[in-house]
């Protein structure tokens, strides 16, 4: 009887610890010619990865989101070829933050005509 009720305390107390909203979990965005959530926000006189990964993770701390870190790479099957706003560029946007903040992620690509998320 003493074993079932250790065995169960050690479950639930696993469950517990791998359910915690720290844990981090990595979100993706296509980026986009001009329909990103933070093109309204940065303002780069130099273009720079590091310098636009910056700007970015400026724009989500002051959205109340942690980062982790961003990083971005090219995925040559994602490119458009068009000049629309909402026409990917091919990067890809990745975003770690605390599994506690992916709520607040997903909010603010909004309902936007083209169907763009964080996924």
């Amino acid at each position: 009887m003493i074993s079932i009720r250790l065995l169960s305390i050690l479950v639930l107390t696993g469950i517990i610890v791998s359910c915690s909203k720290d844990q981090a979990i990595s979100m993706y965005w296509d980026e986009t010619g001009c329909s990103n959530p933070w093109n309204n926000f940065i303002t780069l006189d130099t273009f720079t990865t590091e310098a636009y990964h910056q700007g970015i993770n400026n724009y989500l701390t002051l959205e109340g989101i942690t980062v982790n870190y961003i990083s971005s790479e090219l995925d040559s099957s994602k490119i458009e070829l068009c000049l629309a706003c909402h026409c990917k560029t091919g990067q890809v946007i990745t975003i770690n933050i605390p599994k506690g903040d992916k709520r607040k992620l997903k909010k603010l690509s909004g309902n936007n005509q083209f169907g763009l998320d964080f996924y």
